[in-house]
């Protein structure tokens, strides 16, 4: 897997939003895959709570990058992915949460 070398989740205003459309509370909202990418957008993969994903148009300006911790007792972020499509981005999804359930 090619990833960014970095970690990204999205502002509160965009995971409210994105909370809203996927009518649940969720846990997370972390940028788990970057699908298509334009200058203004990235078409991702989001990780939105204990295996629930939702697929979306992103505005850059609602980006927030993170650093990936290598020290276990700060809060981890995982490096988010580049994927060449759809659905190795939900394969990649579904492999990273079966180690984990």
């Amino acid at each position: 897997m090619k990833g960014t070398g970095k970690s990204y989740t999205v502002k509160n205003w965009f995971a409210t939003k994105i909370a809203n459309e996927a009518k649940m509370n969720i846990s997370a909202c972390d940028v788990f895959a970057i699908i298509k990418e334009t200058d203004k957008a990235v078409y991702a993969l989001l990780s939105i709570g204990h295996g629930h994903c939702k697929t979306t148009w992103i505005p850059k300006s609602a980006l927030v990058e993170r650093e990936i911790h290598a020290n276990p007792f700060e809060e981890a972020h995982y490096e988010t992915y580049i994927a060449s499509d759809y659905k190795e981005a939900l394969n990649n999804f579904r492999t990273f949460w079966a180690e984990f359930c």
